[in-house]
């Protein structure tokens, strides 16, 4: 059934649940349940306490807080008082709140704790819009004059039902579906974030996608710990979630993350390819320092498992000789594998950033595939792997109700019913993502005779050498990132005859590399300057050289001390690199490779 808007989806959910737990929370070491009742009632109250506090229609709300119940609570009584939504991440700083809460017109900030209550009330005098401040922390908000806590908020609500009950629900009801409801800041790798207004039409129809292409079911359980605020966990999190009747257990402490997947055992795992890769790095570390017979029984599993995956990417049929052998000896391997992920992982998939292929094979020879997707902020259901037709190396075929072009150029162009409205209030940059009909995303790419795609680089981000040839310095970086010893590749040669590169090193699996083969070093920078650890990551460069064309290899590159951070404004929240701040802050490192 297709629902008019949000609130319609939400309140046929809960009419067919609302005894059922649809979120848990970790408190006094055990998980508690919170029904769709308990939801509902207390995102009602919400959006009463919104109203009777002078929230307008389509005004904006935003929430600055990290995964816990009370963001989709808000979240869903903004929806309902008519407001707009709109998250923060939780690493911003006071200046990028700022900047985000003026920008969106917000008059309401909610916020989880007094490190996030203090970033507003440093710029509480520059927030001329801002009404009120709403705190989950009850001791921060009763130690700062002008801020409510959540509970204060939450009784002016159910004070307020019976005047606001009728003509809210009235309002929620008869929403309109090209009505904006979620605002999501892009992460301004090349300049200021915009605001793209997502209404519920988008919403709606995305999740209608993703149901046809990776279906979830009430049954289903998974985690909540990537960010609200970005689009992916917001539509194909929170949103998909709610349609399907899945259940979520919030992560209230990414150290536990791995003890709480043992203890919840998720059905589903979506994240980011940094997880999956440390998840390889911890395998291969545990198989580098297994005895001799281990080692060789799974050097011959994989070997048998990537045959397989090969022939299967390939379309080959996969001789029964071969899949008997490997059902045979992989049982051990594979389940001990898979019990990382809690023992009953039925998908695996990674978005936002490329998987490097040396750790989708990995996965897939061993028999947990990770299904890769592509999207945006303006258009989150563009491409998607399935879980009966995917292929490594590639980002899926266009999603249903999404149509996808290769331009002249190698942009990729996108057309579908799950467009984004327009940038708030910035009718020109809008107007300039879109050429007769089609949405210019950006990015490069390529798209096979199967119509599987593969994302080649960035169309902003592309060098021009010296020489007049066309780089995108994405491809090169990524093909570094494959090796989980490196975290972040940064490849550089504009108006230069040659390539150079930064590299930033994983410390963790740096020195369980090092642990393993008895490298003995005082600190993680002396690590880093160890013979064997230098030439590993010279053979590194030099193996992504012999894949690449000459005019597009690294001829040098400096290892950096430390690594990119989002603290040191280096990366954005999702961990692409801000080429500008880079370039300019490491000018000194760079032009060094030149000399």
């Amino acid at each position: 059934m297709m629902y008019p808007n949000i609130y319609t989806l939400f309140r046929a959910r809960v009419e067919r649940h609302r005894v059922r737990d649809v979120f848990y929370v970790r408190e006094r070491d055990k998980w508690t349940g919170i029904s769709w009742e308990r939801f509902d009632r207390e995102a009602h109250e919400f959006a009463y306490a919104l109203a009777a506090c002078g929230l307008e229609r389509e005004s904006s709300v935003c929430v600055l807080m990290g995964n816990v119940p009370e963001w989709v609570v808000a979240d869903l009584g903004i929806i309902i008082a008519g407001g707009v939504s709109c998250g923060l991440y939780p690493t911003s700083s006071a200046e990028q709140c700022r900047y985000i809460i003026n920008h969106s017109d917000a008059a309401f900030v909610l916020v989880d704790s007094p490190i996030q209550l203090n970033k507003i009330l440093r710029v509480r005098s520059q927030l001329p819009k801002l009404k009120t401040i709403i705190a989950l922390d009850e001791a921060a908000a009763s130690s700062h004059a002008g801020v409510m806590s959540y509970q204060e908020f939450l009784r002016i609500g159910r004070g307020q039902r019976q005047e606001s009950h009728a003509d809210l629900e009235d309002r929620a009801l008869n929403a309109m579906a090209n009505e904006t409801v979620i605002m999501v800041y892009t992460s301004g790798t090349t300049g200021m974030p915009k605001g793209a207004c997502l209404s519920h039409a988008y919403v709606l129809n995305s999740v209608e996608s993703l149901r046809g292409t990776i279906p979830l079911n009430e049954s289903d359980v998974m985690f909540s710990y990537l960010p609200y605020c970005h689009v992916a966990e917001r539509i194909s999190g929170l949103y998909n979630r709610l349609y399907a009747g899945a259940s979520a257990y919030f992560v209230d402490d990414a150290r536990r993350l791995w003890d709480y997947i043992a203890e919840v055992r998720p059905t589903v795992f979506p994240s980011l390819p940094r997880f999956f890769e440390k998840v390889h790095a911890a395998f291969v570390a545990d198989i580098e320092t297994a005895s001799l017979e281990e080692r060789e029984r799974f050097d011959e599993v994989f070997k048998l498992g990537e045959t397989i995956s090969c022939l299967r990417q390939a379309g080959a049929s996969v001789p029964r000789k071969l899949q008997a052998e490997y059902d045979k000896k992989s049982p051990p391997i594979v389940s001990k594998l898979k019990s990382l992920f809690g023992g009953r992982l039925r998908l695996a998939t990674s978005g936002g950033a490329p998987l490097p292929d040396q750790v989708a094979k990995f996965f897939d020879a061993l028999g947990v595939p990770i299904l890769q997707a592509y999207g945006l902020t303006e258009n989150v259901c563009v491409a998607f792997n399935r879980p009966e037709d995917y292929r490594l190396g590639t980002v899926g075929q266009p999603m249903p109700g999404c149509e996808v072009k290769i331009a002249d150029d190698g942009e990729i162009l996108v057309r579908s019913s799950m467009m984004f409205s327009g940038y708030y209030k910035e009718h020109e940059k809008t107007a300039e993502m879109f050429r007769d009909g089609w949405l210019l995303t950006g990015d490069l790419g390529k798209m096979d005779a199967d119509r599987f795609l593969t994302i080649t680089g960035r169309k902003k981000e592309i060098i021009v050498t010296s020489t007049g040839k066309n780089i995108a310095p994405a491809l090169i970086e990524n093909l570094l990132k494959e090796h989980h010893l490196i975290s972040h590749a940064f490849v550089y040669g504009d108006n230069k005859s040659y390539l150079v590169a930064l590299i930033t090193l994983n410390q963790l699996e740096l020195e369980s590399h090092a642990r393993a083969r008895s490298i003995e070093s005082q600190d993680f920078t002396s690590l880093k300057r160890h013979p064997s650890v230098v030439e590993l990551v010279e053979g590194i460069v030099a193996n992504v050289n012999e894949k690449v064309s000459t005019t597009e290899a690294v001829k040098n590159f400096a290892v950096l001390d430390h690594d990119f951070s989002i603290e040191a404004d280096e990366i954005t929240p999702t961990q692409k690199v801000k080429r500008t701040v880079v370039t300019e802050r490491y000018a000194a490192v760079l032009e060094a490779l030149y000399a």
